[in-house]
């Protein structure tokens, strides 16, 4: 198969919000060849790119996908949404709840030579929030596919509900933040900031050189999502959730 059926396959996905029925290709990708189709995905939706996400940056989530590191994703915004926000989903997405922190850039970190600093990159943040991720798998066995198709399928990423932007915290404190969830009024396990690749600024730091050592940087305005420290759980439609995060606050949303 061709790159172009691959991208095609995986634009409609997301468009339909129907999960393939089918893989494009018999074998997965190579990771590299997954992110460049990722990014051509986006391109071929022509949906505005509001940022990325960061997934499998804890150890239980890369246990649960079968994942070896992190991958970034695509995050659109036309699925970003604002705490207390109703999220729009339909009876066969997956709805997988993940908190976690999220940055917003103040300036752009554009590809150079050398790698970045987790001060360099940290100096390049506006504000930071808690947030809730959605992740919703558009291959044909959920979950159960190989991770090169959740790269290619936009890091798995169905959308995020934004809390109050805050300023930045000190470094120290990403680590140790404690945080919360509910589930229709039920608390769920909480965890820390380290669960993601040893705290928010670490986790941003690894996708800034990332991108960088492909060509390719953050930009002003740009949403980084870091991924989940508490439990992640699928949830159905009509539920609640509501989340806490020491020094960020709170988000809800319902489904």
């Amino acid at each position: 198969m061709s790159d172009a059926t691959v991208i095609a396959a995986f634009a409609a996905a997301r468009k339909s919000q129907s999960p393939l029925s089918h893989l494009p290709e018999d074998q997965a990708p190579s990771l590299a060849r997954a992110f460049q189709l990722q990014c051509a995905v986006t391109k071929e939706l022509g949906w505005e790119q509001a940022g990325w996400k960061i997934g499998c940056t804890s150890l239980r989530a890369q246990k649960a996908l079968n994942a070896e590191g992190p991958f970034p994703g695509t995050m659109f915004s036309n699925r970003i949404y604002r705490s207390g926000e109703q999220f729009p989903t339909i009876a066969e997405n997956k709805r997988v709840v993940e908190p976690e922190v999220c940055f917003t850039m103040n300036s752009s970190l554009p590809p150079r030579g050398a790698p970045y600093t987790v001060d360099e990159v940290m100096a390049a943040v506006a504000h930071v929030c808690v947030a809730i991720e959605v992740v919703n798998p558009r291959t044909p066995n959920g979950f159960g596919d190989a991770v090169p198709w959740f790269i290619v399928d936009g890091g798995l990423n169905e959308g995020i509900v934004l809390g109050e932007a805050k300023r930045p915290l000190s470094r120290d404190a990403y680590a140790s933040l404690k945080g919360q969830v509910w589930w229709n009024g039920r608390e769920m396990q909480g965890g820390v900031g380290a669960n993601a690749l040893g705290g928010g600024d670490l986790a941003l730091t690894w996708l800034a050189n990332h991108l960088n050592g492909h060509g390719l940087g953050l930009a002003e305005g740009e949403i980084i999502t870091t991924g989940v420290i508490t439990e992640f759980f699928s949830v159905g439609l009509g539920d609640d959730i509501e989340v806490r995060f020491e020094h960020l606050g709170m988000v809800t949303v319902k489904f």
